[in-house]
């Protein structure tokens, strides 16, 4: 497999990954069932793909194409679905979770789409130290996954993957649960982010947001590439992406004080995203 990116960074394919090996698709759903107990129709488990190609497309191809990426990571895979689309985007892709039962489903994940020889998995339990050298990486994915890291090695998580990505990469952190939002996002539950995580069912209780600055301070001296785009790419991503032009235009007016103060509206959502460049 080359090292070079393929020509579809430049020129993104304008449907999303299908569904091509129909022996990896029954194999996918199957796994859903016996390891998660999930439904494989669902859209967090086989119509992720979808999702994140709907969702996430626009901002991984200007960023890909922003660090020149060879090498791509999806950190806290899950079930594959950012690194399906990566690759269908020309990537060459690793990607690895803590959880054994999660790669599995991955594996045939990538099988169905037609990229198993795209994507390399992995299951690393310590994610504090991975098993790359320096440098290794051109662009770093973390998808809705940061929130998850147990608050306590965060710092150590993220200073890891400072480590990792070359310099000049970018590290782009999507669908992240925002602490500011009184409604957790994946639980549902109301008012548990402004809850001391000391306080709740249990003190490590990990369905809590973070705080966008608890990202931001993990990579220290990177340019915060949302605040230094003044245009409106972030809003035309939205509208590519379904939003209202009603609900655009309450972004906007918020954008508008925000931005100025280091805080694009982007990471005042309830799920917050962010792209960072490490220094050269």
């Amino acid at each position: 497999m080359s090292n070079t990116p393929d020509a579809t960074r430049l020129n993104p394919p304008d449907q999303g990954p299908a569904v091509r090996d129909l022996a990896a698709n029954e194999r996918f759903r199957q796994k859903v069932v016996d390891l998660l107990g999930g439904d494989p129709d669902s859209i967090w488990h086989g119509g992720y793909v979808d999702h994140v190609w709907e969702k996430c497309r626009q901002p991984l191809v200007q960023y890909l194409g922003q660090s020149r990426a060879k090498r791509v990571l999806e950190f806290g895979c899950n079930l594959g679905a950012t690194s399906v689309v990566l690759a269908h985007l020309g990537a060459k892709v690793d990607a690895i979770d803590i959880d054994t039962r999660y790669i599995e489903i991955a594996v045939e994940n990538a099988a169905r789409h037609g990229f198993t020889d795209e994507i390399r998995f992995g299951c690393h339990a310590d994610s504090t130290a991975l098993p790359w050298p320096d440098g290794t990486f051109d662009f770093i994915a973390c998808n809705s996954v940061l929130e998850y890291v147990p608050f306590a090695i965060l710092p150590a998580v993220l200073s890891e993957l400072d480590r990792i990505l070359a310099p000049g990469g970018i590290v782009f952190v999507a669908g992240t649960s925002n602490r500011l939002s009184p409604i957790e996002i994946h639980s549902r539950r109301w008012f548990i982010n402004y809850m001391p995580r000391s306080f709740g069912p249990a003190a490590s209780d990990v369905e809590r947001g973070l705080f966008p600055w608890d990202v931001l301070g993990g990579f220290p001296g990177y340019t915060q590439l949302d605040v230094e785009d003044r245009s409106s790419t972030y809003f035309d991503w939205k509208r590519a992406a379904g939003m209202s032009a009603s609900r655009r235009a309450v972004l906007h007016a918020v954008d508008a004080v925000s931005r100025p103060l280091g805080l694009p509206v982007a990471l005042l959502l309830p799920s917050f995203s962010t792209a960072l460049r490490k220094p050269a």
